[in-house]
């Protein structure tokens, strides 16, 4: 007979306590879950404090107007797994609160309409999880305060260095209009009735008040995503360089609203917004020190008209960082963490993926081609033409200060300050009868290419192939990476080398530079000696000669 038993998994709580507080992908996220706490409270005023208490401890105090919190709700708020929220939405798995216990200490205030108030104190809560002990706390009944109504939320200590890089004015205000309740886009598609069931509050924008009583800086703010307004007939940015206009453009799309059902369920999504230049995309976001555009836009997944994570397939556009774009679906499933999509597999997901998929390339990206893409490729043009024209100019502004070359027998006006230029005038010598004469070693030359590892192929009076090596100063030799077995003969206008000079190759050899019988030679060791043709040299010599 088997010995068989039954046994139930087992949950450690503390450990489980310990890691929901730990993994947080952004300290702000704090602030997302305090915000959409509010919300779900019917909140029309929430309000974020920052300061430094008497003792210098950091403290993040989150108010609003909502309805408030009875015993129970208390509880479901310090519990683990433990929602009270009735819409499946953001805050299902009631997992985010647990966040707020990486601190030195939690205190609620709440008072509901029916006049009952309360207050909650933990204190130590990261300290007890990581002596892996429960944190405990006390709750204790209050006298209510006449107009009170809501929730305020102080965590004092938060755990974690430099709090003032996260939570200053700018990085909050940013954070909350990107991803929180208080930044959804929900408001777009309030006239779309059936959507009411799914989203709590689909017309309702929170209006939000940041107090940064550290930096001495407060504003209130309307709780809605922010685009940048349309703008495709933009103003030129004096400033700018190349995309005069374009930094300055704005379009939107949208709202698209697609609904299909799937094996009996009710399935939709919702997508809407931008392209934009630069100036547009710096103006809705704040980004903290190491992040860039790029990093932040694109398209978002959402759930709840909230931004979760970035989406990578959806888009063809090789510059869809010039996007920014939201789709939302009801049909997504979160982590517990609300960072990422669990469920990709799931039809409903596929569909609604698919279905964007194709507005997204099919119209918006072909729109945004007409528009922005090709003003921002017509200024890239200009440019250039009008680069290639300063280039002119002042090619044109350098050409009377160059020497004079002085010579009636080639074609050639100017002395060279340049490789090409040099491999031109030998060319001219070469092709003439008198000036030829001055040049040994080389008869004719066969090929010449500036991207070869040796710039010319030559032939020498027995009709040999020599590799020749074409520079404006001999030292520039030293300075390329040519092993000297690559070249026989260096041609260049002028040597600026002493005699027995040694001179070291990028591969470690090391050349010396004689002159031996009116010849310039280049020798290593005893192995290989290379010719080096001073074509200033030449010229000066038929200039006296004449």
């Amino acid at each position: 007979m088997k010995d068989l038993r039954i046994c139930k998994p087992e949950v450690k709580e503390i450990s489980l306590f310990r890691e929901v507080a730990k993994n947080i992908v952004n300290p702000l996220e704090v602030i997302r879950e305090g915000i959409s706490n509010s919300h779900d409270a019917d909140a029309k005023h929430i309000s974020i404090v920052i300061y430094r208490n008497k003792s210098g401890k950091f403290v993040l105090e989150m108010q609003d107007d909502g309805k408030g919190m009875n015993f129970n709700n208390i509880q479901s708020f310090f519990n683990l797994g433990d929602s009270n929220k009735d819409n499946v939405g953001i805050g299902e798995k009631g997992l985010g609160t647990k966040i707020y216990f990486k601190s030195e200490k939690i205190i609620l205030y709440t008072q509901v309409r029916e006049g009952e108030a309360y207050k909650a104190t933990m204190d130590k809560p990261w300290e007890a999880l990581m002596s892996n002990m429960m944190p405990e706390y006390i709750v204790e009944k209050i006298k209510p305060s006449p107009g009170k109504i809501g929730t305020t939320i102080c965590i004092e200590g938060y755990i974690i260095d430099n709090p003032e890089k996260y939570f200053n004015f700018d990085t909050v205000l940013d954070y909350i209009l990107w991803f929180t309740a208080a930044g959804s886009f929900k408001t777009f598609f309030a006239n779309y009735p059936e959507l009411h069931k799914y989203v709590y509050n689909l017309q309702v924008a929170p209006r939000v008040f940041i107090d940064d009583k550290i930096n001495c800086i407060n504003e209130e703010i309307a709780g809605t995503h922010q685009f940048h307004p349309p703008q495709e007939k933009p103003k030129e940015d004096p400033y700018e360089v190349i995309y005069k206009k374009s930094v300055n453009y704005c379009r939107h799309f949208g709202p698209y609203h697609r609904a299909t059902n799937i094996n009996g369920e009710y399935v939709s999504f919702q997508l809407y917004g931008t392209v934009s230049g630069t100036n547009c995309r710096k103006k809705i976001s704040k980004l903290r020190q190491g992040k860039s555009l790029k990093s932040r836009f694109g398209i978002y997944l959402a759930k709840d008209f909230i931004p979760i994570t970035k989406a990578t397939g959806l888009i063809l556009e090789p510059n869809q960082h010039h996007f920014h774009l939201l789709l939302n679906s009801q049909s997504f499933e979160l982590t517990a963490d609300r960072n990422n999509i669990t469920n990709f597999d799931d039809p409903k997901v596929k569909w609604v993926l698919e279905e964007a998929k194709k507005i997204i390339n099919e119209d918006i990206v072909s729109l945004a081609e007409e528009g922005y893409f090709m003003l921002r490729k017509q200024e890239e043009i200009e440019h250039s033409l009008q680069d290639k024209r300063r280039s002119l100019y002042t090619r044109l502004a350098k050409f009377d200060k160059i020497a004079e070359l002085g010579m009636d027998e080639i074609p050639i006006l100017k002395s060279p300050d340049n490789e090409a230029q040099v491999a031109l005038i030998f060319s001219a010598l070469m092709a003439n009868k008198i000036s030829r004469k001055k040049i040994k070693h080389i008869n004719k030359i066969g090929h010449y290419s500036y991207q070869s590892a040796t710039d010319m192929v030559c032939v020498n009076q027995n009709n040999e192939k020599i590799l020749v090596e074409v520079e404006y100063k001999l030292s520039n030799l030293f300075k390329h990476d040519h092993p000297y077995e690559t070249f026989d003969c260096v041609v260049c206008w002028r040597v600026d080398l002493d005699v027995n000079e040694k001179k070291k190759m990028k591969d470690g050899n090391i050349m010396n530079l004689v002159y031996e019988d009116g010849e310039w030679l280049l020798k290593y060791g005893t192995k290989k000696m290379i010719p080096v043709i001073e074509l200033s040299s030449i010229v000066d010599s038929l200039k006296n000669w004449k």
